[in-house]
């Protein structure tokens, strides 16, 4: 019995180093292109990409877009370099995909796709320093500089950037560091026969970045919008500044108009007081059971909103290793997101701080530029059924009369990070109501714009220009020109 046990153990022992040994020598190779893309900004140009490989010998090109020219493939430099085509006479193209074949040691091959373009459009935001860079240009490569945070003086170790999130697939796109610049790409809008629009396909996204040690030091939040907010035509003036006539995060204003895309796309994006990082609202222009806007990440998968207590994530080092969460407000802190105290400076009324939300040139206002604001008698008085499609009010200037259309995007409450408006029963929230930050402090708190329509009672309806909010709140906001 025993030398059987023997012989059964020593059979097995073989049978484990033989799978061992299999597994030992199944050949692994991958060969990736970080950028995706080898972008040129006129015809005749040369540019360069580089490209990560493992157990890859040789790179061959199998498919080149016509006109094009593959230069040189340097295995040792790990870099690929091509030239676009220097004229258009004989069906040369501007764009197309470059396609290259990777031979093993072994002689198994791997396909790697190259987007290759000339594309003469580039904003350089590296000299405006922002923690929100807008970008409303189709065909058009933006680019920043990674290294520095906030208003510019926050110095970053940047090894490598990572786009975070985004409200839709490919809104950003060819996502690259080098030569000291961040660079990323937006293509146009098409239409259903696929043919590019001149525009963008409107959304948000937010732009990681990483030190050596892999750790998310800090991030930018892109704003991509078919309206430039800081042109003249979209700007008025009220309480002295300059504001935008969009919500920060929007593509538009849907002024009262009773359309439902047009009324989503004008709510913008979130912000809890003080944070410059930018949280999705509600997934449909209704509120529909509360669902949270559905994001994606890098590789196109889901990328869900988190909750966190504030015993964990109540710092301004975590938030900002975190920006794709909500710190529930700490009830032994006034329902401050911090966990303990309160900091006045991470925005400011008077100058722009390095958590300032806005473009570069632009921040949060102070509380006294809503004063003058109160419920448009019009409005007020309209037919009752017509008010409800609205979700918003027009909001009256009292020192002059103008009028200014407010969307009521709701907000995300300190209780519990959720949305507030309530949509039970696919017609209306009950109530919708409308929320902008200030940065002006109040105590434990601060102040904001707050108006609201109770859709069971119209004589609760209501503005208040200088509320007092739990900074653990989550509110849209409208940026001033500094």
């Amino acid at each position: 019995m025993k030398k059987l046990l023997f012989h059964i153990c020593v059979f097995v022992a073989l049978a484990a180093t033989v799978v061992v040994t299999s597994c030992s020598q199944k050949e692994t190779n991958s060969v990736v292109v970080p950028s995706k893309s080898i972008l040129v900004s006129m015809p005749g140009e040369s540019g360069t990409t580089t490209f990560d490989s493992h157990n890859i010998t040789s790179l061959d090109p199998i498919t080149v877009p016509k006109g094009w020219t593959v230069d040189d493939i340097n295995m040792y430099a790990s870099t690929i370099t091509v030239t676009a085509p220097s004229s258009f006479d004989n069906e040369e193209v501007e764009s197309g995909t470059l396609s290259l074949k990777g031979y093993t040691p072994t002689g198994n091959t791997k396909t790697v796709d190259i987007y290759v373009a000339i594309v003469p459009n580039e904003v350089d935001y590296s000299d405006a320093p922002a923690n929100c860079y807008v970008a409303c240009e189709p065909k058009t490569r933006y680019k920043f500089d990674p290294t520095r945070g906030g208003n510019g003086s926050v110095e970053l170790a940047t090894a490598e950037i990572k786009l975070l999130w985004q409200t839709s697939s490919n809104l950003v796109q060819y996502l690259d560091m080098r030569d000291g610049y961040a660079k990323f790409y937006i293509a146009p809008d098409k239409d259903d026969d696929d043919k590019e629009l001149d525009a963008v396909v409107p959304g948000n996204a937010v732009i990681g970045a990483y030190n050596e040690a892999g750790e998310l030091i800090w991030s930018w939040h892109i704003w991509v919008t078919n309206n430039d907010p800081m042109a003249a035509e979209n700007t008025f003036t009220l309480g002295g500044e300059v504001m935008m006539n969009h919500n920060l995060g929007a593509d538009t204003n849907n002024e009262g108009k009773a359309d439902g895309d047009a009324i989503y796309n004008s709510y913008g994006v979130l912000y809890q007081w003080g944070r410059k990082d930018p949280i999705p609202g509600p997934n449909d222009w209704k509120f529909s059971l509360n669902y949270d806007d559905v994001v994606y990440d890098f590789e196109n998968f889901s990328a869900p909103l988190k909750y966190e207590e504030s015993s964990k994530g109540g710092s301004i080092e975590w938030t900002t290793m975190n920006p794709l969460s909500v710190v529930i407000g700490n009830p032994d802190n006034a329902f401050d997101w911090l966990s303990s105290g309160h900091d006045d400076t991470l925005w400011s009324a008077k100058s722009k701080s390095n958590y300032d939300p806005c473009p570069h040139g632009w921040r949060v206002p102070d509380g006294k530029v809503f004063e003058s604001l109160t419920i448009a008698a019009n409005d007020d008085a309209m037919p009752w059924e017509d008010a409800q499609k609205m979700y918003g009010w027009w909001l009256e200037d009292t020192t002059n009369g103008n009028k200014h259309f407010f969307s009521a995007a709701g907000r995300r409450n300190y209780l519990d990070g959720r949305l507030d408006n309530m949509n039970v029963n696919d017609e209306l929230p009950v109530p919708w109501s409308g929320y902008y930050w200030s940065a002006t402090t109040d105590g434990d708190s601060a102040k904001a714009l707050y108006f609201n329509l109770n859709t069971n009672t119209r004589t609760w309806n209501g503005i208040d220009t200088k509320r007092s909010m739990q900074r653990a709140n989550a509110l849209p906001i409208r940026c001033v020109k500094e």
